[in-house]
């Protein structure tokens, strides 16, 4: 929570160039592996992936772990088909808009929809926090789907205190199922001490160093303001790891109580067998009782167990998570290989990834 009693300094601040800070940058990422490029970290997860399908004797094998999701949703799935499949008292109102509607199109199916502002605008298809915004008014709507001409969901902004990322699955013949990874959200922010300003604050701090330029353009007018003491500022409302956000570990919370409300709630997904439930909830007590669950998104064979990413956490355990979940995809698509689903061919995997990189590159 933001506290609007901030002191006001008119003396303004030298700026560093990114360019001064490059080294800092550069040594903070290699340090702490949660800031690594995802290339680099998934370069041992090609070998996992190339083991198990090995094992099932096709690539794509993963293809089969969500028949009822496109590719599995490893890529290029439609983000509001699969909101479509939750319940809808878990989920926030949504409205996906076409791309070429008129501004009195948009305006209008706003306003049927019974959204309001603030909501929050991505994608259709999209992954890691791409072209995620927070926005306010009709026109800061307008700008932003006139630069951005492709088909948007619009979801009104959930303001439940915990952001939550878990891991469920189940195999097919529903013997076994587990809740496998729980990660809190902890949005990039910093803590005044009546002292320092507002940019020497994200200049002091290694995780708001790395999105610089980001936060000197958003906080640019406000670079020499002096929070007092204790004052927390959001920086970045947005529960993305590549936008900040810092994630914690939360796997001790894992019980049957969790896993009484997360396994039916994956099973009322048709041909949906795993996968993670990006979320915003009331408290735990309210997860464990059902209620206060708002369900912002779910990810299919593309999420990872995103606990591994909290400050600290072993590689090696990183790269165990990623095994053994690797490993569950392979033991799942096998089982409904066995019911007769076929994965996707090799042609159409091709024809969809070149649709999908032109896509995020044009836009």
């Amino acid at each position: 929570m933001t506290v609007n009693t901030t002191t006001y300094f008119t003396a303004s601040s030298p700026v560093p160039s990114p360019d001064s800070l490059w080294w800092r940058r550069f040594f903070i990422r290699l340090r702490s592996w949660e800031y690594w490029p995802v290339y680099i970290f998934n370069l041992p997860v090609l070998g996992i992936w190339i083991w198990n399908a090995l094992r099932a004797r096709d690539f794509f094998f993963f293809t089969l772990t969500n028949p009822g999701i496109e590719t599995g949703g490893f890529f290029g799935e439609s983000k509001s088909a699969i909101l479509d499949n939750i319940p809808d008292e878990f989920k926030p109102k949504t409205l996906l808009v076409k791309a070429g509607k008129t501004k009195e199109n948009i305006d209008q199916l706003f306003h049927s929809s019974g959204l309001s502002y603030p909501v929050i605008a991505k994608p259709e298809v999209g992954a890691r926090g791409w072209l995620i915004s927070k926005i306010h008014s009709r026109e800061e709507l307008h700008t932003y789907l006139s630069n951005h001409p492709i088909d948007m969901i619009l979801q009104a902004y959930v303001d439940l205190p915990l952001e939550l990322s878990i891991m469920v699955y189940q195999t097919p013949d529903q013997r076994e199922s587990a809740v496998t990874s729980i990660c809190e959200k902890h949005f990039l922010q910093i803590t005044g001490d009546g002292q320092s300003s507002i940019g020497k604050l994200i200049i002091g701090q290694d995780r708001a160093l790395l999105q610089y330029e980001k936060l000197r353009a958003t906080f640019g007018p406000r670079w020499d303001e002096i929070p007092t003491t204790s004052e927390t500022i959001i920086l970045e409302n947005i529960g993305n790891h590549c936008r900040g956000t810092m994630f914690l570990n939360r796997n001790h919370e894992i019980d049957a109580a969790i896993a009484g409300q997360m396994i039916p709630l994956l099973r009322s997904m048709p041909d949906v067998y795993y996968g993670r439930f990006d979320m915003r909830v009331g408290s735990w007590e309210s997860l464990r009782s059902g209620q206060d669950i708002r369900i912002l998104e779910f990810n299919g064979t593309s999420s990872d167990p995103a606990h591994i990413y909290q400050p600290g956490y072993s590689l090696w355990k990183a790269y165990k998570a990623m095994a053994f979940h690797w490993n569950v995809m392979y033991r799942i698509s096998k089982q409904n290989k066995r019911l007769g689903h076929r994965p996707v061919t090799f042609k159409k995997i091709i024809s969809a990834l070149i649709l999908y990189f032109r896509y995020k590159r044009t836009n």
